[in-house]
């Protein structure tokens, strides 16, 4: 229950920042449902005097009073709902701003539901069920028992017997209604899930499509979607048809007060009990308030939705960012190039990646960062370049504790190219500009020569994914990006893993050249690169092993690097 509770507090408050645009919409659709309640009793007098008196001049001006409040209650409802649709469109848009921006802030297996197509559930699917939480939900179910209540007085005025007998109905289908959509919410709650996992099957096999058609695992993909969109359209199938057998007897039950009003009320006709005129306006009363009852049910019904997308786009927002230290920090001053690690511990799903890590890298120095894989060496470069904080430990540029430096103006002197690059549909150069949009086109050109691809044309259109690239000038690319940026530390992450003997060479000679103007740190299982390399860092098991990590306990005790 307080699950459910915060689910909804987390959704309304979306809401809540427009609060009086809603207040206004609320009121204007209030007063255009009340003024509807006056229709029915001015047809009542039109009826008893109007016409059983044949007075013209009543029948005309009734007439003309009908069509006035008909168009004012119109116009109000049309306000009410556009500034509604209005706020609902704005809060959705905040929404996925904030989905959005939480999920890029995500560290490595933080929440499972922020990868793949479970992310973009809850930025489509999901996030747009705030729309039927605005629109509808507990505001609606405010006005419509309000309408309700106003109903209710009124028919007990005209007919107190008639208005209790045709309510028995009424109030038995919308307990039944009730107990309905409490008994499917959880089917509700299953299917979404199974709708996130098919979206996220169907997005990670498209992206590895290559990799599916060299195996020969097209069958198995296609069984393991198929199963999971077969076991989604089952329980979809099974919920309407309960959904739609349950709807069958209640719907049996609301016709009940038609029937009832009619007979009873002819009954009371008949005996000169009410006037005929009294008889249709308490015909159409019942039939508004049966409306205002039943609409407060499938607003109910709406408000249990929210609860379930409420609740699953919450445990997307309560998963732990990447930067786990409080504040925005101060800019981040010129730095040198030095860095140190001290005692860094990361954990990724409950298992120890990196245990107690000490390291010191001096300004200019290239240093390689060896071991076997899953050793934790990318997980140590994003804490290192501060994409992400360690459970345990500290990283300092210059001695300054990175937690305190705004990571955006950090990102302009340290940064991290990860193994695979990400290129985007447009030219070399747009991609290349990525990082720096307002580059010229001569600075983009000098990085694209620098980071060895100054033969590639930067009007050069390139496929999404850069099919038309290899895997060395996708790296150069990235490289290309880095350089535009000109870091002061620049790390990487096994840059020459896919890459054929003489395009390593090549881009080891490229890596070569920077050695001098900033610090390199570079992960990577290549013996050909770390040669190259000032000193030699292993990791394994998620600690620095061998000679290295004696030497590195004695340079850090004295000040000094383990090369000195």
């Amino acid at each position: 229950m307080k699950g459910s509770a915060e689910a909804l507090r987390f959704t309304h408050s979306y809401m809540f920042r427009y609060r009086y645009r809603i207040l206004i919409a609320q009121a204007l659709l209030l007063v255009s449902r009340l003024l509807g309640i006056a229709i029915p009793l001015i047809v009542r007098e039109l009826i008893d005097f109007g016409i059983l008196h044949n007075d013209p001049r009543l029948l005309l001006g009734s007439a003309a009073l009908v069509l006035l409040v008909g168009a004012c209650s119109a116009g109000l409802l049309y306000l009410g709902k556009h500034i509604r649709y209005e706020v609902s469109g704005r809060a959705v848009s905040d929404l996925r701003h904030d989905l959005l921006g939480h999920v890029l802030s995500l560290g490595q297996g933080e929440a499972d539901e922020a990868s793949g197509g479970h992310a973009l559930t809850r930025l489509t699917s999901d996030s747009a069920g705030l729309r039927g939480v605005i629109n509808g939900g507990f505001g609606e179910i405010v006005n419509q028992a309000l309408m309700a209540v106003v109903l209710l007085v009124v028919c007990l005025v005209l007919d107190v017997r008639i208005t209790l007998i045709a309510l028995i109905p009424m109030i038995v289908a919308a307990v039944l209604s009730m107990r309905i959509q409490f008994r499917l919410v959880r089917v509700f709650m299953e299917i979404r899930g199974h709708f996130s996992a098919l979206l996220s099957g169907v997005v990670e096999s498209l992206a590895n499509a290559p990799v599916i058609k060299a195996f020969g695992r097209e069958a198995h993909s296609e069984e393991k979607l198929g199963g999971i969109n077969e076991v989604m359209a089952q329980r979809r199938r099974e919920m309407r048809m309960r959904h739609g057998a349950y709807s069958s007897v209640t719907s049996f039950i609301n016709a009940l007060p038609m029937p009832v009003t009619l007979w009873f009320g002819a009954r009371a006709v008949s005996g000169g009990q009410i006037s005929i005129g009294t008889l249709v306006a308490l015909f159409a009363l019942v039939m508004m308030l049966q409306m205002s009852v039943h609409m407060i049910t499938m607003d109910a019904n709406g408000v249990l939705h929210g609860m379930v997308n409420g609740d699953r786009l919450l445990r997307l927002m309560n998963a732990p960012p990447a930067l786990l230290a409080g504040g925005e920090g101060r800019q981040a001053p010129p730095l040198t190039g030095r860095l140190s690690a001290e005692g860094i511990r990361a954990e990724i799903g409950g298992r120890a990646v990196l245990d107690g890590v000490d390291l010191r890298v001096e300004p200019g120095e290239f240093v390689t960062i060896t071991g076997p894989t899953g050793g934790g060496k990318s997980v140590l470069l994003q804490i290192l370049a501060r994409l992400s904080d360690p459970a345990a430990g500290k990283v300092r540029y210059d001695d300054i504790d990175a937690a305190d430096l705004d990571p955006q103006s950090l990102r302009q002197q340290v940064l991290c190219l990860p193994q695979r690059q990400w290129i985007f549909r447009g030219t070399v150069g747009d991609n290349i500009a990525f990082v720096r949009p307002d580059a010229s086109q001569s600075e983009i050109g000098a990085a694209a020569a620098q980071a060895g691809i100054g033969h590639l044309p930067l009007d050069r259109e390139l496929s999404g994914g850069a099919a038309d690239l290899s895997a060395g000038e996708r790296q150069r690319v990235g490289l290309a990006r880095a350089l535009l940026v000109s870091p002061v530390i620049l790390l990487l992450d096994n840059p020459t893993a896919n890459l054929d003997g003489e395009t390593e060479a090549r881009f080891i000679d490229t890596l070569l050249e920077l050695r001098s103007t900033r610090t390199l740190i570079v992960a990577t299982q290549q013996p050909a690169l770390a040669r190259h390399a000032d000193r030699v860092v292993t990791l394994v098991d998620g600690r620095i092993s061998g000679p290295e990590a004696t030497g590195l306990i004695a340079a850090m005790s004295t000040g000094r690097t383990a090369n000195d």
